[in-house]
């Protein structure tokens, strides 16, 4: 996909109201209150400050929860690269290289669920990841699998964040989310 001009530009810093400054805050606390965040997402985001806030806290909640973090970043990874989006990408491998995830990792996540890298549970994810993708369902042998493998909670969360960060990825290349000019 061709990069064109962001859709909905940031909020311009001359427009930073308390309500705006606040949901820089959400993430980054006093330094992002005063300088703003360092996210092109969080700036676009902070043009409908309700809707950020309840956002950004929903997902805070979700990425924290009991989802082991690096099958949560294998799985978003799988949904950014589904739906192409390039920003959501480039972050979680920022991400996925804090928490020990490399470039073959990043590879096998494009070759999907049957890369010789993977171990069964991971397998297990990616095929989940995908059948939501596709079908917007998950077959019986499949759930069980994740049933066996998975608390009720973790279930939930897995699937919270397949439709979580597909609807984000839907958005971010709806409205041309530009790349972050530095490095997480």
């Amino acid at each position: 996909m061709t990069q064109s001009a962001q859709r909905i530009p940031s909020v311009r810093r001359e427009d930073w109201t308390d309500e705006v400054r606040d949901v820089f805050a959400i993430n980054e606390g006093r330094e992002g209150w005063e300088n703003g965040s360092k996210y092109n997402l969080i700036h676009w985001f902070a043009n409908h400050p309700p809707l950020a806030q309840s956002w950004l806290k929903y997902n805070h909640a979700l990425v924290r929860g009991d989802f082991p973090p690096q099958l949560r970043e294998i799985v978003i990874l799988r949904v950014a690269h589904r739906y192409q989006s390039a920003y959501e990408w480039d972050q979680h491998v920022l991400i996925a290289g804090v928490i020990g995830l490399g470039p073959e990792h990043f590879d096998a996540v494009i070759a999907g669920p049957d890369a010789p890298l993977w171990s069964d549970v991971e397998r297990l994810c990616l095929r989940a990841t995908d059948q939501l993708c596709l079908s917007h369902d998950i077959d019986d042998p499949t759930w069980n699998a994740l049933a066996s493998a998975f608390d009720a909670r973790q279930i939930m969360e897995l699937l919270f964040i397949v439709g979580s960060y597909s609807m984000l990825s839907w958005v971010l290349r709806a409205v041309r989310m530009p790349p972050e000019d530095v490095s997480v």
